[in-house]
């Protein structure tokens, strides 16, 4: 499926953001504060919260709005894992968005990272975005400058993604040049793991295929994971700072430089193909 679509306001579009962002920096906040600090009023806030709402950046309140509570299902605290807060994962869209250039053939793979992605795409210039996630291709609509191609044949449920030949026969037709997919694990051994089996062989196209293959490492843990590709294929590794504590003496030893940096976000990229 491919459609054309129009983009909304850029102010709009960055009013919703920055409020997505002072509510998961802030926990709380009251509609009178928001119009107080954005210069609007308080029947406009109420709409931008009940569309952020519907996208998952934030909990209505009584007068106000909440953040989204991320908790880690983790059953072994030894491991201290601590879960992207929803203020992380809005910082490692932004570092993804800043590795997309104008006109790319951009493949958005499933999950609630890569969703904070879209509204931040709206500024990239003639994108073609192709995903496998209906909820994305959704939001995108509302977005993005140019194709939205959504493959697949066959749902998968509860995650309510489209696999299938149709998917894996895509991500081979398509010159892709830049593709972001979550993974739920990095190994010792440089192998990179996601919780979704059945879309094993569609990433590990993307592995094999696209141009610039950038990874968000969510550290998610899960009962079932599939074995998709291998940390030398990748240029870029997108991780918050806790779970950069964990990986950062293997990606320097694989000799990934850190590219972009902030308090609570880093890119690495691999060093040779920086170098390219």
């Amino acid at each position: 499926m491919s459609v054309n679509v129009p983009r909304k306001s850029s102010n709009l579009l960055k009013r919703r953001l920055k409020i997505a962002e002072i509510v998961a920096l802030e926990g709380e906040i009251k509609v009178d504060d928001l119009s107080a600090q954005l210069g609007v009023s308080g029947v406009t806030i109420r709409g931008d919260l009940s569309y952020l709402e519907q996208q998952g950046y934030l909990k209505r309140s009584f007068g106000g709005a909440i953040a989204t509570p991320i908790t880690s299902s983790d059953p072994e605290p030894s491991q201290h894992i601590v879960m992207p807060t929803l203020a992380q994962q809005m910082e490692i869209a932004r570092h993804c968005v800043r590795l997309i250039k104008d006109r790319d053939t951009l493949f958005l793979g499933h999950g609630a990272i890569c969703r904070k992605i879209i509204p931040l795409l709206s500024e990239v210039k003639k994108l073609r975005l192709i995903t496998n996630d209906p909820e994305h291709a959704l939001l995108a609509n509302q977005f993005i400058d140019g194709e939205i191609i959504l493959v697949g044949s066959e749902m998968l449920r509860p995650d309510t993604v489209l696999a299938g030949k149709s998917l894996e026969q895509a991500l081979q037709h398509y010159t892709i040049t830049h593709s972001i997919l979550e993974v739920s694990q990095l190994d010792a051994d440089g192998s990179l793991s996601i919780n979704i089996p059945r879309l094993a062989p569609a990433w590990q196209l993307c592995f094999d295929h696209v141009q610039n293959k950038t990874i968000i490492v969510t550290a998610v843990p899960a009962p079932v994971t599939a074995a998709v590709g291998h940390l030398d294929q990748v240029e870029n590794v997108i991780v918050c700072r806790s779970i950069n504590d964990l990986y950062q003496q293997q990606l320097r030893a694989d000799d990934f430089v850190i590219l972009y940096t902030s308090n609570e976000c880093f890119t690495w990229s691999n060093r040779e193909r920086l170098q390219e």
